[in-house]
């Protein structure tokens, strides 16, 4: 018998909970928050509220951004299946969406310290 949690799909909320208890994205917002004196948090911001289809599946679409009073500057972009745990990254430099394993493979987020990466 098939559970009905097999055909639940994720809320924002719940996708957007999930993104930010990465552990690049929770170093990240200690790094903004240290760095600023408190004065900018890290922060996801919904970047299109339209789902993206890709690969048969829909994705919220997510920035991580530096938040402060000024002005909210993008860190990273990221895909959150609606229907399961997978997160993808868009990658900036080559228009690319890869995968949360091969980010930290090739992109190392987690010795990133500032915006320029």
């Amino acid at each position: 018998m098939a559970t009905a949690e097999a055909h639940h799909l994720h809320s924002k909320e719940q996708s957007a909970a999930a993104l930010m208890a990465l552990p690049e994205l929770q170093a990240w917002s200690a790094i903004i928050e240290k760095n600023s004196g408190g004065k900018s948090r890290g922060a996801l911001i919904e970047y299109d509220p339209t789902p993206r289809k890709l690969n048969g599946k829909l994705y919220y679409q997510f920035s991580f951004v530096d938040n402060s009073s000024d002005a909210a500057q993008r860190w990273e972009s990221f895909l959150v299946s609606s229907s399961d745990d997978e997160i993808l990254v868009e990658d900036a430099s080559t228009d690319e969406v890869i995968s949360l394993a091969r980010w930290r493979r090739e992109k190392h987020p987690s010795k990133r310290t500032s915006i320029d990466g």
